[in-house]
């Protein structure tokens, strides 16, 4: 069953008042009155309207200013001006304010239903309007978190597929993107920064696919050709990484990751803050990481010597602000601290920005 629209007639003539409840059909139209502008206005904020009728001259309050605190209130109510005194400047004023009629009287029956009709139609798609965007938005949003995970989850299978031929036992690239995001953070970075580092940071060996089985698995030293094939993989990793706009703001990690402060890394020996803050960040981590994990050839080290290496190589492997980070986030409990995000948490606040 359909509810009557509540109608508010604000009139100090209450003959007039009567005429309008009169006009108004009672079965598609409740209607309830106020004798002044401060009236309907009271009334209004207590029961709420769907349109409101009224006279433009009133004592105290007058049909304008009524008008400007109603839309103040709620755009979406109907609002029809009556007047039996208007000036061009008071029907100019009321469109201002974005009256959906003026009517001088003495009107007739079918210009008051008709307007009282084409001002609740139009408030009634305002509404709606408004709620579809206001859903619409919600669902494209919802739909892009979705992607955004499937994109994420890929991005790891991706990167575990790639920690498999390196010989880790599991886990690396997780660790270090967490590390990565944890001393992000201690540096400030937030929203699309972090997400880049993390990308950049999970994906920071992706490079490593072009590398044959025989380079990267061999347990011994390295010829120099074979390690010149191992040189080339942050070069290689950074072409992949071009060729999508999702992961393209993460390629300074890949890129960058394996130079060193003092100059002496590869592929290009850049030097200092030549190389990117992601590039210097997952270096750090990726190191520490590194000293830490188990091979098939060899056992993991303590932390406590994967932090001391870190401290004995800052300012000349390291970015020594970078090291700092890194150090404040290890002493908050870094990285078993159970209040540090987990990557999907990760990944949300930094989506959130």
């Amino acid at each position: 069953m359909t509810h009557p629209l509540r109608v508010l007639v604000a009139d100090d003539d209450a003959a007039v008042r009567a005429v309008l409840r009169a006009i108004l059909p009672a079965d598609r139209y409740a209607v309830t009155e106020a004798s002044s502008g401060d009236e309907a206005l009271r009334t209004f904020g207590a029961a709420g309207a769907d349109l409101i009728l009224s006279d433009l001259q009133m004592p105290g309050m007058g049909g304008l200013e009524l008008l400007r605190r109603v839309r103040a209130m709620d755009d979406t109510v109907g609002f029809i001006i009556l007047t039996g005194a208007g000036t061009v400047e008071n029907a100019v004023e009321a469109l201002r304010l974005q009256a959906d009629d003026y009517l001088v009287k003495p009107f007739n029956v079918d210009e008051v239903r008709l307007a009282a009709e084409r001002a609740v139609s139009y408030r009634r798609l305002l509404r709606e309007n408004r709620s579809y965007q206001a859903h619409l938005e919600e669902r494209v949003a919802e739909q892009a978190g979705q992607i955004e995970v499937l994109l994420m989850d890929a991005l790891r299978s991706l990167a575990t597929a790639i920690e498999t031929r390196d010989d880790y036992t599991g886990g690396h690239v997780e660790r270090v993107a967490r590390y990565a995001a944890a001393t992000g953070r201690e540096m400030g970075l937030r929203g699309e920064e972090l997400r880049a580092l993390w990308v950049g940071a999970l994906l920071h060996d992706v490079g490593k696919i072009g590398v044959r089985d025989d380079v990267l698995k061999k347990p011994g030293p390295l010829t120099d050709e074979e390690y010149g094939e191992m040189k080339r993989h942050p070069e290689i990793g950074a072409t992949i990484m071009e060729r999508s706009s999702f992961l393209r703001p993460g390629l300074p990690a890949v890129l960058h990751h394996q130079e060193r402060f003092d100059g002496s890394g590869y592929p290009y020996g850049l030097r200092g803050e030549a190389i990117s803050l992601q590039g210097r960040i997952v270096a750090v981590v990726d190191t520490y990481d590194a000293i830490v994990s188990s091979r098939p050839y060899r056992n993991g080290s303590t932390c406590e010597h994967a932090l001391e290496e870190i401290r004995r190589n800052s300012g000349s492997q390291f970015d020594p602000g970078v090291v700092e980070a890194f150090m404040r986030a290890s002493d908050r409990g870094f990285p078993d601290d159970p209040d540090t995000p987990r990557l999907p948490e990760i990944v949300a606040a930094a989506a959130v920005g």
